[in-house]
């Protein structure tokens, strides 16, 4: 369903709504209270993820299941990469709601434990050295993240949540992956473990990414990524990894580079569901007692967007 028709009053109100490109940051006005790491209250593990990566994990044990060659080794190589993400995720859960793993001895030292990397691994080198070296790969970008994570959580406080900028990216298994998911690979259960394992992983990885974009992106507008948006003077609607409470106060932040402006903008959470075919959440937001001057400089961006639109459509 596109957002225009979504609002399906919008442009019978006073101001227009349109899908425009837009660079923008929202987050909850207040972060939860009296918590041992600071959040942000947002809630990164919605039920559109959960039903997400409940399916990408039956994926995986669908091909690995069909593994022949070496099966013996691999599957229980694959049994572990899975409970090595799932722990990631239940760590990310964890600082997302405000509670430090540090409180836990026992879970601390295993979480510094997972840092060896994955052990069950080191069995396959000598019989199967080409997957091996696969397996090292996700194991990099998986040990990549979760060193900032333990990062995150030795130096947080109630008061900052700690990053170290932005999360890395390019990593050799993103460019490899992209290769075995050409369709020439579609039936060998050995690749396509791998991608779904892969997918799986990254599944599980963007909650924290999220959580470490909103506690860091915020002075960095030129960072902002441009996403499709239906805009308004009044309100906008957007597709999230997130998800946020009715009637939540989010602020608004929307960056214009042209001008090097920031728009700010007190929101109250009006509407949110689930898109089941995208897994993200569909927000709608209302500008609470917008402030004038980016009032108006929000509808003449949308003008100035009608106007390129009809532009194209001539040509």
């Amino acid at each position: 369903m596109a957002m225009n028709q979504w609002f399906r009053k919008g442009n019978s109100r006073r101001f227009y709504r349109i899908d425009m490109p837009v660079r923008y940051f929202i987050v909850p006005t207040s972060p939860i209270k009296d918590r041992e790491i600071y959040a942000t209250g947002a809630n990164y593990f919605p039920a559109s993820f959960h039903a997400k990566v409940a399916g990408q994990k039956l994926e995986v044990q669908h091909w690995a299941e069909r593994i022949q060659e070496h099966s013996e080794l691999l599957i229980p190589v694959f049994e572990e990469i899975v409970d090595f993400i799932e722990f990631f995720g239940s760590c990310a859960l964890s600082i997302s709601e405000g509670t430090s793993p540090k409180s836990d001895p026992g879970y601390w030292m295993e979480i510094n434990e997972r840092l060896k990397g994955f052990q069950k691994a080191l069995t396959l080198n000598p019989k199967s050295p080409k997957t091996y070296q696969y397996i090292k790969m996700i194991e990099t970008k998986y040990l990549a993240y979760l060193n900032r994570l333990v990062h995150s959580i030795d130096k947080s406080t109630p008061i900052k949540f700690s990053v170290e900028g932005h999360l890395p990216v390019g990593f050799k298994i993103d460019e490899m992956m992209s290769t075995f998911k050409a369709e020439k690979f579609s039936k060998i259960p050995l690749v396509q473990t791998l991608v779904h394992i892969f997918d799986f992983m990254d599944s599980y990885l963007e909650p924290y990414r999220l959580i470490n974009d909103d506690n860091f992106l915020r002075q960095f507008p030129d960072d902002w990524k441009i996403k499709t948006a239906n805009v308004s003077a009044s309100g906008i609607a957007v597709n999230l990894g997130k998800r946020f409470q009715q009637y939540e106060r989010v602020d608004v932040l929307l960056y214009f580079p042209e001008n090097d402006r920031i728009l700010q903008f007190d929101g109250s959470v009006v509407d949110t569901r689930t898109d089941n075919q995208t897994h993200l959440e569909r927000v709608a937001i209302n500008f609470e007692f917008p402030d004038g001057n980016n009032q108006d400089y929000l509808q003449l961006q949308i003008q100035k967007q009608e106007v390129k639109e009809c532009m194209q459509f001539k040509l």
